[in-house]
């Protein structure tokens, strides 16, 4: 399977900021999450773009999703990782996440947060080495963000 990721540059923002409200958009009108990225503001996605390293995922040649990768404290985070409905269950985000650790082969700890409701999101980490850090947080009545980690020796 040909997965790549390719930077996302400045004069490509507005592009992302409309693939990112395509491609959570199924996520949102299941769970009407007001911290969704549907609803956030170009402005306020630009103000994210200075503090994350934004990645397209490419599949055969196709922009297919998008991945972030932010650190803290020395501490990898895999943030805002869609792949868009038509390219889902092929093994692409497996892939691209495996792609993106690699990219950053500094980090020890890798961090991230799911829908708790979204078992096939929760599998695919679980998949990849990431364990439940058992801190979870009620968004609402139908959705509970779930905090995983993932340590490398």
């Amino acid at each position: 399977m040909n997965v790549e990721l390719r930077i996302i540059k400045r004069n490509e923002l507005k592009t992302v900021w409309l693939m990112q409200k395509k491609g959570f958009l199924d996520i949102f009108l299941k769970y009407f999450d007001r911290n969704s990225p549907v609803l956030r503001t170009y402005k306020k996605f630009c103000n994210i773009f200075e503090r994350v390293d934004m990645y397209w995922i490419i599949y055969n040649n196709d922009v297919v999703g998008e991945i972030w990768v932010a650190e803290k404290s020395s501490v990898g985070y895999l943030a805002n990782i869609f792949i868009l409905k038509p390219y889902r269950n092929k093994g692409i985000a497996q892939k691209a996440i495996k792609n993106s650790e690699s990219l950053y082969p500094h980090f020890k700890i890798w961090r991230l947060d799911t829908i708790k409701q979204e078992e096939g999101n929760c599998h695919l980490y679980e998949k990849l080495g990431y364990v439940p850090t058992g801190n979870e947080k009620k968004i609402n009545k139908r959705m509970t963000i779930i905090d995983y980690e993932k340590r490398l020796t």
